[in-house]
């Protein structure tokens, strides 16, 4: 009878959290780990991994769609003796949502501005484009905070995929 009686109050307990799960317009921002993807040269010192930080502010209307613009500075590849890589994006998400009372599944596809710079030697140069970008990824919300844990592909110069995963909060506002 007391574990009947406790898993009622555990539940009454969590009603509140699911009820208070807010749509609307969102802030947040989080920690990024990216891989350049780059073939390893087999050099001491060659790192196609770093971390970096996200930005983000969407808006969801519904509890199974939003839209979402994301900031991210990926941090620099390393390739010895010299030479450093790195790369920004900006891009443009449609957000489908998987919506239970706390935990949420997501996926989105969009548009990414991207910019990757060179620095060789003194010798520096940039290339940048307009790509599709996608990502998946799970979320807690809990009354207006969340926290995320996604991940997400961006193609850079030529072929090449960048791949990031990033650990965020958000904040939304009523």
């Amino acid at each position: 009878m007391l574990h009947k009686l406790s898993a009622i109050a555990l539940l009454a307990g969590l009603t509140p959290l699911a009820q208070a799960a807010d749509n609307g317009i969102y802030l947040g921002a989080g920690y990024v780990q990216s891989d350049y993807g780059l073939d390893d040269p087999d050099l001491d010192g060659f790192d196609d991994e770093d971390g970096g930080f996200k930005l983000i502010a969407g808006w969801r209307p519904l509890d199974n769609f939003g839209v979402e613009v994301n900031y991210i500075d990926h941090g620099d590849a390393l390739v010895p003796p010299d030479t450093r890589l790195g790369a920004e994006t900006i891009s443009g998400f449609a957000v489908g949502y998987i919506d239970s009372p706390v935990i949420d599944l997501f996926a989105k596809a969009g548009v990414t501005s991207w910019q990757v710079d060179v620095a060789s030697g003194g010798i520096r140069a940039d290339d940048d484009d307009l790509d599709f970008a996608w990502g998946a990824g799970i979320q807690a919300r809990f009354w207006s905070f969340g926290a995320r844990l996604e991940y997400e592909q961006f193609p850079i110069a030529g072929d090449e995929k960048l791949n990031t995963i990033s650990l965020s909060i958000t904040y939304t506002f009523l």
